[in-house]
């Protein structure tokens, strides 16, 4: 008997997972309709996975995990939600399409790629809560009054946009002072380094300040 589950045999593990959080007891029912596959087919499954010690199952009776059914069971939920976190949360992608493409790459993917991912996503989530607890403490230039001056703290954004705002200046510890703004906001004129210079309101919005 081969060691390594098939495709359709995850996606059933994952599924008596998912069910199993939702309710006590999972039928053959609820699985087939989940996956949308016919009764007789979930059975032939199940029965599969009865034989490789992965879940139990009474003729009529609700299927439940075993603990080495759980445990792979809760590695491949892990891979999807992985997957799917850096489709929706980095790539921008459909949560729809993130959800159907997660499903696919779980059971491509290696173990090496995944570890890589886990740190990559790690390292990415604590950035992004770093930068939203920023952006509540200070306020961004755009917002200042005309003649308000403020300490530079963050520039929200990177490559191009981000060169081009610290070419003009803007860069973090330097004192800036809004000194005027066009009648419909936008651009915006400061005081820096001892100069003036207009800004758009998108790029000032990217400069994160504390007033002084």
């Amino acid at each position: 008997m081969p060691k390594k589950l098939s495709p359709s045999m995850q996606d059933y593990l994952e599924t008596i997972l998912d069910l199993s959080a939702e309710d006590e007891e999972v039928r053959i029912t609820d699985i087939a309709k989940r996956l949308n596959i016919s009764k007789a087919s979930t059975n032939q499954a199940i029965g599969g996975l009865v034989k490789r010690g992965m879940v139990t199952h009474r003729h009529y009776g609700p299927v439940s995990l075993t603990e080495k059914g759980r445990s792979e069971a809760e590695k491949i939920r892990y891979r999807h939600d992985v997957l799917k976190k850096l489709l929706t949360d980095v790539m921008k992608v459909d949560p729809e399409v993130a959800e159907r493409d997660a499903c696919l790459m779980e059971h491509t993917i290696s173990q090496e790629t995944l570890t890589k991912l886990v740190s990559f996503m790690e390292s990415y989530s604590a950035e992004k809560e770093e930068a939203d607890m920023t952006e509540n403490t200070y306020t961004k230039l755009s917002d200042l009054m005309v003649g308000t001056k403020a300490i530079i703290k963050k520039i929200v954004s990177s490559g191009s946009i981000k060169k081009r705002i610290l070419e003009m200046g803007l860069t973090v510890g330097t004192t800036v002072e809004v000194k005027g703004v066009a009648p419909m906001g936008d651009p915006i004129n400061v005081l820096v380094k001892g100069y003036n210079l207009s800004l758009r309101k998108k790029e000032a919005s990217l400069v994160l300040v504390e007033v002084v």
